[in-house]
């Protein structure tokens, strides 16, 4: 039972959620420059602007890896309540779009069955990390001594 209490369990499982989607980002990054991802020839001003999203989606899926992973690895007095909810609010906004829109039009969802595995593959370990990670952060009191002004406001 130690295994699902220990913090390295909770980082190990999100580093492997991470790792499993080096595919995804490598699909993502191979649609910049490819002819099959050009918007309408009816827009030729905004033909390439697809490839700008896919290049902002990559900025915001390695910011919010790194964000995730200063949480998770930050010393003990760092661990609260309000860091474990970032780092899951984090994580919804990156594996939540896999899924949002499915129910609005199922073309919104993963193009085929293995990207649908890969997405599953990125998002279930990492989850299920921030949830093992959870009594790290919740109820844990943080060390740090409180200034003057924190200790007036007390």
């Amino acid at each position: 039972m130690n295994f699902l209490t220990n913090i390295w369990t909770a980082r190990i499982l999100v580093i492997i959620g991470f790792l499993a989607g080096w595919n995804s980002l490598g699909a993502t990054f191979a649609h910049v420059g490819s002819d099959a991802f050009l918007l309408t020839d009816q827009a030729p001003i905004v033909q390439t602007h697809s490839w700008h999203h896919f290049l902002r989606e990559l900025g915001a899926q390695f910011g919010a890896m790194a964000a995730i992973l200063v949480i998770l690895f930050a010393a003990p007095q760092y661990r609260t309540p309000i860091t474990w909810w970032v780092m899951v609010i984090l994580m919804v906004g990156f594996y939540a779009p896999f899924w949002i829109g499915v129910p609005f039009d199922p073309a919104y969802g993963a193009p085929n069955m293995s990207a649908e595995i890969n997405h599953l593959s990125m998002a279930v370990p990492a989850l299920i990390g921030a949830f093992l990670a959870r009594r790290h952060f919740v109820g844990s009191k943080p060390t740090v001594e409180r200034g003057a002004v924190e200790a007036h406001e007390a």
